[in-house]
């Protein structure tokens, strides 16, 4: 049996090469799908053993295309088992490549469906009208009218907000907080607003790439019709897109400097342009790194360079941290598929936060803080979840009506 996906992209050769470590299974940080599963085929070496035997034809495809199929869409895409390869297999890259065959094959998930639909309807993940990307949340903005000055204005540095971040009620307190640290610190912004599509990570990440490729190819267009040079996003999936697997998985060199939006929190700090932190917070705090920032991307130390420069912050290492950090179960498009294994995942990283003396729980990821904001409570977990541009924000003494509403 063979697996174009894999043949197209030189990868038909890699299953054959896991070890059968077992390290995915049992290595710190590693599979948290396998965790809670406890299958062979939810680990990182069960999909392989599967895909090979399955190339091989020592199993039929009655016998072992359903189940695998199953293994590859129930994974949040993490990187864990990659991290702790002793091989390195790029798993979540064949994991892609594997659901655009399943895709291929008449085999997606049938949840998949009405989420595609969705985006191609609406442009967005959320199944809202476009057009509140930045109008349905401006009124909270201290100066709206200043702010909607900024949407389809000509500049070289782009606020790239994305779905979550648009569309949800706790993502959009960092939005916010992301202009008001952007105005306050002189920066010169664009807002594409209704202009603005998905970057599409569901849609690679689900292995329509050919959908994927329409809305990338919208987004560019619209900010080079804008002149832009410089893309910040606070999401680390849409950065992950931007960054790297436009080309990756669509062949696109995209024409500008993107920048994730830690990563732009501490150039602030380095250019010395964070400036007047009048505020302690008086709070101790740890910090979640979530898996696309992370693994996936390998950024790890300039969230804690911004939160090590905030007035009055007590920082304490969650015991699985950086590189072997547990998933918090909201990636890999798992929570469509499967909510209730998006959940059970969720609770293996309320236990490592239990563990720690934090009042808050910090990350720059929309979807984790919002999957964790939820998740804490329902786990009795009295800990509340933020973004790092919201802690920012404060420390600066910034505010607006949402914050309240949303923290009290």
């Amino acid at each position: 049996m063979r697996f174009s996906t894999l043949n197209k992209f030189g990868l038909q050769d890699i299953p054959f090469t896991c070890a059968q470590c077992s390290f995915c299974q049992v290595g710190n940080g590693a599979c948290p799908t396998y965790k809670v599963k406890r299958r062979n085929s939810y680990s990182g070496k069960g999909k392989m053993v599967l895909t090979r035997s399955l190339m091989q034809g020592r199993l039929s495809k009655n016998d072992g295309l359903e189940g695998l199929r199953d293994a590859i869409f129930g994974c949040t895409l993490c990187g864990g088992c990659e991290e702790i390869c002793q091989v390195d297999i790029p798993f979540v890259q064949i994991y892609q490549l594997m659901r655009a065959e399943f895709l291929k094959r008449g085999m997606w998930p049938e949840q998949l469906v009405p989420m595609r639909e969705t985006l191609v309807k609406e442009r967005n993940i959320q199944g809202q009208w476009n057009g509140d990307r930045v109008e349905g949340w401006s009124y909270w903005h201290p100066d709206e009218d200043e702010l909607l000055e900024h949407v389809g204005r000509k500049a070289k540095t782009a606020f790239y907000v994305g779905c979550t971040s648009s569309f949800r009620g706790i993502p959009i307190q960092a939005t916010i907080a992301t202009t008001l640290i952007m105005e306050k610190t002189g920066e010169d912004y664009t807002l594409l607003g209704e202009e603005e599509w998905c970057c599409g990570a569901p849609l690679i990440m689900t292995g329509d790439f050919d959908t994927a490729r329409q809305f990338a190819e919208h987004n560019i267009a619209a900010y080079q019709e804008l002149g832009v040079e410089k893309i910040v996003t606070n999401c680390p999936g849409c950065y992950k897109m931007w960054a790297h697997e436009y080309h990756e998985f669509l062949e696109i060199d995209v024409p500008f400097e993107v920048q994730y939006g830690a990563q732009y929190l501490a150039e602030l700090v380095d250019d010395n342009r964070l400036t007047g932190l009048s505020n302690p917070l008086d709070v101790s705090i740890t910090f979640h790194d979530g898996c696309d920032a992370g693994r996936n991307c390998g950024i790890y130390e300039e969230p804690r360079k911004v939160l090590e420069y905030l007035p009055g912050v007590e920082f304490e290492e969650l015991p699985h941290n950086k590189n072997r950090c547990y998933c918090c179960g909201s990636g890999g498009v798992l929570r469509p598929v499967d909510a209730d294994f998006a959940i059970q995942i969720n609770r293996l990283k309320v236990k490592d936060i239990e563990q720690t003396n934090a009042d808050l729980v910090i990350s720059a990821c929309p979807s984790c803080v919002d999957f964790m904001y939820d998740q804490l409570p329902q786990a009795s977990s009295n800990r509340i979840s933020k973004d790092l541009a919201v802690i920012v924000a404060q420390a600066l003494g910034l505010t607006w009506d949402g914050l309240e509403e949303t923290y009290g």
